[in-house]
């Protein structure tokens, strides 16, 4: 019989002890009710038996009520929402940068200030306000698309420096979360209950899901393993060292994100990330801002370029006296490679034509009118022409004189005489596409002190001149670093240095295959299989005298595109004297002895207005695909794209916000606490002590009857 009263008594007592357990993980959930992060807590009880009888209740684990399969759907949802915050967030501003085009404050507003600038100046050409109005617009605009190109560049270092802020964030809840797991093992090892330190954990995994898309994988003895989606162990027994250097420099090539670095193999984790706030800014770092600066300086190019193309077709009142041309980056031995003919006239003070010389690229002549004379070619070369051209121009009255020297063409008459250029009308002249006072830039409205346009027109056996290095970064389809490439300018033509380039032991040959285009008179570079990147990241080459680089000149690197959209200005001799603005479109076909340049002639203007709406050919820039149109056409395409881009950013930003609550509220409906069942659980506990207290009361009752029918007996 004692036996049986220790046996209730002991049930009892297991009975409360089970109870005041479940009560107090009841009171702890709804202390932590409103604790971000804190997953409810459930206690376990087994049956106790003897000799196949209950023996009451065991208290068990205290676990947390987490559900693996609805966590791992939020910590995605979450790394979308950071990954398209991040990128609405910069685009917002971006798009802000270039201005809402339906305002008179955008960057297209200002353009289309300058066409109709341009139309207001046609109705009286002669007027100085006319011309200097004209010239502010379209100075106006390339200080808008200046403004526009360093905002946008400000936000990729702004997007870089955040990288490496995040970078930072990132390894130190990498590290806390190894900590914890040490915590979980040394808790577990004392025998104490690892659900608050699991708790306190899955907090810090929660914020490190913003920055990176991880999967959680819980291990036996209650630790975490945390991997990126496509693989890469962050945290195991240890934590993975990441490593960043930010760089707030212009036009930068930017490294990339590695990890095991102090493990001496450095591996790049960018390819293993999907999403994540880390994720957003490295697209919009590389991708979006890139292509925005990429197409920014399309747009000032191709504005520049047109006017130029018309602007060399015209001339002002008086014709001036010097010509001097943009920088071309070309040497005299470069071979000539015009096909066509082009026109110089020479007239006096009050434009009357005195001399008209006819370049005939074909032929390889030069033939004067007044006197007569023709002057031939000594061979095919920039500076075989020029000489030619020099000499007709002196034999000319007035005379002139012309030279080419470090890349720029200068053509000039003597005497107070002018100089006007244009095209011969049956066949005009052509290089890569423009003609000759074009190609040259002897009378641009626009210009930049290096090219403008990258057509070099040039010839595969042309002398490259270049002395310097070109620094080269090579990257596998991984993503990881191949290879640092620092090649020395060598040979003696563009042919040969080509051929160098493709040398697999002293060259890149291992990584990319170079080509000279000889359409455009360009050099370019395909990366082999296996490699994804092969990126010009360094260039200190200079083209004989004339300064100008190997990327510049190619239009390779990330310099050579981008940057046309800060360098590129309205012409200084017209900025500075608004009458060189050329408004009339000089007649080359008229006799010795007329007039060819009037003061009130407005076709010139008209055909700076009319550059609008030709059709011309772009190239790939950025977002902007190869297309055919005219500028007015493509700016509004750039306007649309620019804001289509911060509107697709937005609705993937809300999609992902809504994405990443019903995550959340679904799971907070699994591991989240509710008030209303602790409450209910509470009673239930509350209740079982009670009877739990009634069953050691009343055998207690018993063991006293019993003794006092023993003593009565005895």
């Amino acid at each position: 019989m004692s036996s049986s009263l220790t046996a209730i008594m002991n049930t009892g007592l297991s009975a409360l002890r089970a109870s005041q357990a479940g009560l107090g993980v009841a009171a702890q959930n709804i202390s932590n009710a409103n604790t971000p992060g804190y997953v409810r807590a459930e206690i376990q009880f087994t049956p106790m038996t003897e000799v196949g009888l209950g023996g009451g209740v065991r208290v068990g684990e205290i676990l947390r009520a987490a559900d693996r399969f609805l966590a791992a759907a939020g910590l995605s949802a979450e790394a979308t929402r950071g990954a398209t915050t991040a990128r609405t967030t910069i685009l917002a501003r971006a798009q802000a940068a270039f201005g809402d085009p339906t305002t008179d404050t955008s960057l297209f507003a200002a353009l289309d200030r300058v066409w109709a600038a341009f139309t207001e100046t046609s109705v009286d050409p002669s007027s100085t306000l006319g011309r200097d109005a004209a010239i502010n617009s379209l100075n106006g605009f390339y200080a808008e698309v200046r403004r526009a190109a360093t905002e946008v560049q400000s936000l990729i270092a702004e997007a870089d420096e955040r990288i490496g802020s995040a970078v930072a964030q990132a390894q130190d809840y990498l590290s806390r979360i190894a900590e914890y797991n040490q915590q979980v093992r040394m808790t577990v090892a004392s025998g104490g209950e690892k659900a608050a330190v699991q708790n306190a954990q899955s907090v810090v995994i929660d914020q490190l899901a913003q920055m990176l898309d991880i999967r959680v994988y819980p291990m036996t003895d209650g630790t975490v393993q945390i991997r990126t989606s496509g693989g890469a162990l962050l945290v195991g027994e240890t934590a993975t060292e990441l490593s960043y250097t930010s760089t707030s420099a212009q036009f930068a090539t930017h490294g990339v994100i590695t990890y095991d670095s102090s493990a001496g193999s450095a591996t790049n984790l960018e390819p293993y990330f999907t999403s994540g706030e880390i994720k957003g800014l490295i697209e919009v770092r590389d991708k979006d801002l890139k292509g925005l600066a990429e197409a920014l300086g399309g747009l000032a190019a191709s504005v520049g370029d047109a006017l130029n193309a018309a602007h060399n077709e015209n001339a002002s009142f008086p014709a001036v006296s010097s010509l001097t041309g943009r920088q071309t980056g070309l040497l005299a031995t470069d071979a000539l490679n015009f096909d066509g003919k082009a026109i110089i006239g020479i007239t006096d003070s009050d434009g009357i034509l005195r001399q008209r010389l006819q370049i005939d690229f074909d032929a390889g002549t030069i033939t004067g009118e007044s006197p007569p004379g023709t002057f031939t070619f000594a061979g095919s070369t920039i500076g075989d022409m020029v000489a030619s051209l020099n000499a007709a121009l002196q034999a000319a009255t007035p005379s002139g004189q012309a030279s080419f020297t470090n890349g720029r063409l200068s053509v000039s008459a003597n005497g107070g005489a002018g100089v006007v250029i244009q095209q011969d009308p049956t066949t005009p002249s052509d290089r890569a596409g423009r003609g000759f006072s074009h190609f040259f830039g002897l009378n641009d409205l626009v210009q930049r002190e290096t090219p403008l346009f990258f057509e070099t027109g040039g010839s595969a056996g042309d002398t490259h001149g270049l002395t310097g290095n070109l620094s080269f970064q090579v990257r596998d389809n991984n993503g990881n670093l191949a290879g640092n490439v620092t090649f020395a300018a060598t040979g003696t033509s563009w042919s040969d240095l080509v051929t160098a380039l493709n040398d697999v032991s002293t060259g890149l040959g291992r990584y990319a295959t170079f080509a000279y285009n000889a359409t455009t008179g360009q050099i370019g570079w395909t990366p082999n299989n296996g490699f994804s990147q092969v990126a010009l990241t360094g260039d200190t080459t200079q083209r004989g005298g004339t300064g100008v680089s190997f990327s510049s000149l190619f239009g390779v690197g990330n310099y050579a595109g981008a940057a046309r959209a800060i360098e590129t200005d309205v012409a200084t001799a017209i900025l500075n004297d608004p009458s060189r603005l050329a408004v009339g479109r000089p007649n080359l076909q008229a006799a010795i002895g007329q007039p060819i340049v009037e003061a009130g002639d407005n076709r010139g203007v008209n055909a700076l207005v009319a550059a609008r709406d030709q059709v011309r050919s772009f190239s790939a820039a950025g977002p902007m695909t190869p297309q055919t149109t005219s500028l007015a056409t493509y700016a509004a395409r750039l306007a649309g794209v620019v804001g289509r881009m911060a509107s697709d950013a937005q609705r993937a930003q809300e999609g992902a916000d809504a994405l990443a609550k019903a995550a959340a509220d679904r799971r907070a409906q699994v591991e989240g606490v509710s008030i209303d069942d602790e409450l209910v659980r509470m009673t239930t506990y509350q209740n079982a002590y009670a009877a739990a207290s009634r069953l050691i009361q009343a055998a207690s009752e018993m063991l006293r009857v019993l003794l006092q029918i023993g003593t009565t007996t005895g």
